[in-house]
């Protein structure tokens, strides 16, 4: 690609050139391209759209490059089999290859390629790791007998994951692996967050790769300690999940309470605000829980009192972004979460997805151009239920391995915030909810203490996500609001753990969102939704 790109001499034709040197082009995974030279036969189910008529000087290049990169490549492995050899000599090769099995079923979607090999766990696509075997394979085979592509994979898989679990694993997705690759981008994680947290890199070209991804690793929490906030780019055409580096200080709160927020917190809750944002939000929550305790505030099959307070969170942050919907989910019995003992798992692996809700809430006007009222109430409640699932599906995620249940299937729950483009492609939720842009900011934040209760501390077990069904996408100040938006849902659990764990207070399960109260819009039954539309100015008759 590199060699024709530009040229005026090269030729896109139908049929195969009967004279002169071309290259068969055809589709490959994920809509991309393949490229095959004369001698090469691509598979059947590759379709052919056309070939490359090249001058024979093109060919002679890129052949060259190729010898370079080859040399290069042929070196890096010589590390990559080292691993191995040394995982052989202390027996720990087999229990890698189970572990690197389990973690692959703990990330939603892994499309690696290894030359023209596919490395992949995915529902919209080939699986070719767990469901066709391959890592089960390999158990029964010496390494000398394995692909290069699977020593490679391996070594890679386990490398990344001990970076900074299986989500490095999606910043390879639709992208070539390879031996130098690998290195090059864990170099360049080590050396971004040495920049990021004053150190000086050190050994930097003398590391081996397992020594390199334990050095990321190490530091990945100063980063997150640091003025430099992570955040990841989705790609979802190719299923790309690409890390950067924000430039936005702690504490990442707001400077002020959001003014609907605060308007909800005068006008609904009787509280008075001191200028102190996390204050003001426990005084909310308190208020809020003090209204649901004496049946005082909206009903519970409406959510209640802390369910409005919610909904004013997140009501402001759709209106902050110019979203069309957004949402905030959690489990809606924090007492659920207690096991038979501090930091026990059975509280919550006894959870059904039932035990989760998900405030899923629209613009107040935004969302009338582009879906009909009929079309507003299945949207959201589609986006809510597929938030539940994912609820309960994260819900075991920051266990150790040993005390889950080996039938319990779990993902890791996300803990830096994203924007994704394109979203709707490959995902039947997203195409179901019209998801095209978006933006997830999970808690508990990995700048702060996991959210601790009854003896555990979980991450990603409540957020703030932000949707538009058509463009412009997503800008950093976007994320920047939704974050600082997910600080204050932070305050909210956990001012009500303290309540439910020491019994400081109150704590009634959030009540509603659930189909009957979508099906009856109570979206607009919510002061926060009146006062976001203008619809109320006093405290309600409630």
């Amino acid at each position: 690609m590199q060699q024709v790109l530009g040229r005026p001499d090269v030729e896109v034709v139908h049929e195969r050139p009967t004279t002169g040197p071309s290259v068969r082009v055809t589709t490959a995974v994920l809509s991309g391209l393949a490229f095959w030279p004369a001698e090469e036969e691509p598979p059947e189910h590759a379709e052919t759209l056309g070939w490359l008529r090249l001058p024979p000087e093109v060919l002679e290049m890129a052949a060259e490059e190729t010898r370079v990169r080859q040399a290069r490549e042929d070196a890096e492995l010589l590390a990559v089999d080292a691993v191995l050899r040394d995982w052989v000599a202390t027996g720990e090769l087999d229990r890698r290859l189970v572990e690197l099995a389990d973690r692959v079923e703990r990330v939603e979607t892994v499309y690696v390629l290894v030359g023209r090999e596919v490395f992949s766990k995915s529902d919209a696509g080939s699986n070719t790791l767990t469901r066709d075997a391959l890592l089960e394979k390999l158990r029964n085979r010496p390494p000398e007998q394995w692909r290069s592509a699977d020593r490679l994979f391996v070594v890679a898989a386990h490398c990344l994951f001990t970076s900074g679990r299986s989500v490095r694993f999606e910043e390879f997705n639709a992208r070539q692996l390879s031996a130098t690759a690998l290195r090059d981008y864990l170099t360049d994680r080590y050396a971004t967050y040495c920049t990021a947290t004053g150190h000086e890199p050190s050994d930097l070209h003398r590391l081996s790769l397992t020594e390199l991804a334990e050095r990321v690793r190490a530091l990945m929490v100063e980063v997150d300690h640091s003025p430099w906030m992570r955040y990841r780019r989705i790609n979802g055409l190719t299923f790309v999940k690409n890390e950067y580096l924000a430039d936005i200080p702690l504490p990442r709160d707001p400077a002020t309470v959001p003014e609907l927020v605060a308007e909800h917190g005068r006008v609904n809750l009787a509280v008075s605000l001191s200028g102190d944002v996390r204050a003001d939000l426990r005084a909310m929550t308190m208020a809020a829980a003090a209204l649901d305790a004496a049946s005082a505030g909206p009903d519970a099959d409406d959510g209640g009192a802390i369910g409005e307070l919610l909904g004013a969170i997140v009501l402001s942050a759709v209106t902050a972004t110019d979203s069309d919907y957004g949402m905030s989910s959690a489990v809606r019995d924090l007492a659920r979460l207690r096991g038979a003992r501090p930091g026990a798992p059975d509280g919550t692996l006894a959870l059904k997805k039932a035990n989760f809700f998900c405030c899923c809430l629209p613009h107040p006007t935004r969302m009338r151009p582009l879906a009909t009222e009929e079309e507003t109430v299945p949207i959201l409640w589609r986006a809510a239920q597929r938030m539940m699932y994912n609820r309960w599906h994260f819900a075991p995620g920051e266990f150790d391995r040993a005390v889950i249940p080996q039938q319990r299937h779990y993902f890791f729950p996300p803990q830096v915030p994203d924007i994704a483009e394109h979203a709707e492609h490959h995902h039947g939720g997203h195409v179901a909810s019209r998801v095209r842009f978006s933006i997830r900011a999970p808690g508990a934040q990995v700048w702060r203490p996991p959210f601790e209760i009854f003896g555990h501390g979980y991450r990603g077990c409540y957020d703030i996500r932000l949707v538009r069904m058509e463009g412009p996408a997503y800008t950093m100040s976007e994320l920047r609001t939704a974050v600082e938006h997910c600080s204050l849902v932070d305050v909210l659990w956990r001012t009500l753990a303290d309540g439910v764990e020491r019994d400081a207070f109150p704590v009634r399960p959030v009540g509603g969102f659930d189909k009957t109260w979508y099906e009856s819009r109570g979206w607009q039954r919510m002061r926060p939704y009146l006062l976001a539309a203008g619809l109320l100015t006093g405290p309600s008759p409630r």
